[in-house]
C-alpha cells in the first residue's frame, strides 16, 4: 500500500518521493511522534447482505471503494467506482437523497468509508456483507 502512495504522490509531480518501510507501525516502534487529526465518529454502519442488495439495485447507489486495478475483475452494475485513497477528494460524486452501500473486496474496509460519508452528510450508509466476493459467490453477475 505503502508504494502506491508513494507513486499517486509521484504522479502529482513530487520528484524526490521515498517510502518508509513498515510505515506507521515501524514509525511508532522507533519512537517518532504522529500527529492526530479529528477521527471519524464511531457511528454504526448497518450491513447489508448480497441477497437483499440484488433485490434493492434500483433504490440505491452503489459506491465500489476497491483500488483501480482490480476493476478489471467487474463490478456490481450501477456502481460509481471510488477508490478509498481518493474517496475524500471524490466523495461529491455521489449523489446525495439517496440510500449508498460501500462495497469493497471482502468487506473489510467498508466501515471505514462509510463512516467518512456519513460525517459528509450522507444521512442513509450502509456495507455489503462480504463485498464483491460474496456477491460472486452467489453467482450475481457483475458488469465490466
Amino acid at each position: 500500500m505503502y508504494k502506491q502512495a508513494a507513486g499517486l504522490v509521484a504522479e502529482m509531480g513530487y520528484s524526490n518521493v521515498m517510502t518508509f518501510k513498515g510505515g506507521i507501525p515501524e514509525w511508532v516502534k522507533a519512537g517518532f511522534p504522529l500527529e492526530q487529526s479529528k477521527a471519524l465518529e464511531p457511528v454504526d454502519i448497518p450491513t447489508v447482505g448480497v441477497d437483499d442488495l440484488k433485490g434493492m439495485l434500483a433504490d440505491v447507489q452503489v459506491v465500489d471503494i476497491r483500488d483501480e486495478s482490480v476493476y478489471a475483475m467487474g463490478w456490481l452494475p450501477g456502481s460509481i467506482k471510488i477508490p478509498l485513497g481518493k474517496l475524500s477528494a471524490e466523495y461529491q460524486q455521489i449523489p446525495q437523497g439517496k440510500p449508498v452501500v460501500v462495497v469493497d473486496h471482502a468487506g473489510k474496509q467498508v466501515l471505514t468509508a462509510g463512516r467518512f460519508l456519513k460525517s459528509k452528510g450522507y444521512s442513509e450508509v450502509k456495507r455489503l456483507q462480504g463485498g464483491t466476493m460474496a456477491w460472486s459467490a452467489k453467482g450475481f453477475p457483475l458488469e465490466k
